[in-house]
């Protein structure tokens, strides 16, 4: 028996009525009509594609902590380049369109482990909203 067959009418979706995984109506005839029809509308905080930058073209937006490059963590994001290269892009903004410049919001530690390795340029994505609070988890914690 599966347990999960025992937790199916106890679970509910999170969207109801955008996924219908038995494409079935709901009991009630009329509410059918009143569930969405099209995806939900999403503002996405970066662009989709990702772009080779320079890293000499990235500026930080805060100062890494003395002795970083001697941790664990560090350590373990330069190996984890070498060996299988960058997992997630880094998150950038460009300030003023008329320079070559852009703040890194997000991946302090990728860049200088991309330093470390010899690599001069790394993959990133374009922010559209200089929000660093709202998606940027401190890499002495992540990445």
């Amino acid at each position: 028996m599966n347990p999960a067959t025992n937790l199916a009418p106890k679970l509910a979706q999170l969207y109801p009525g955008v996924y219908d995984p038995d494409g079935q109506a709901d009991s009630d005839g009329d509410a059918a009509s009143k569930l969405p029809t099209k995806p939900l509308n999403t503002l996405l905080g970066f662009d989709l594609e990702t772009y080779q930058i320079p890293l000499d073209q990235l500026l930080p937006s805060k100062k890494v902590p003395d002795g970083i490059m001697s941790t664990r963590k560090y350590k373990q994001i330069v190996s984890s380049i070498h060996e299988i290269g960058l997992i997630e892009p880094l998150a950038v903004i460009q300030p003023d369109a008329s320079k070559s410049e852009y703040l890194l919001l997000n991946g302090h530690l990728r860049v200088l482990a991309f330093k470390e390795l010899g690599l001069n340029e790394v993959a990133c994505l374009f922010a559209k909203d200089d929000e660093t609070y709202s998606y940027v988890v401190p890499e002495f914690m992540c990445c």
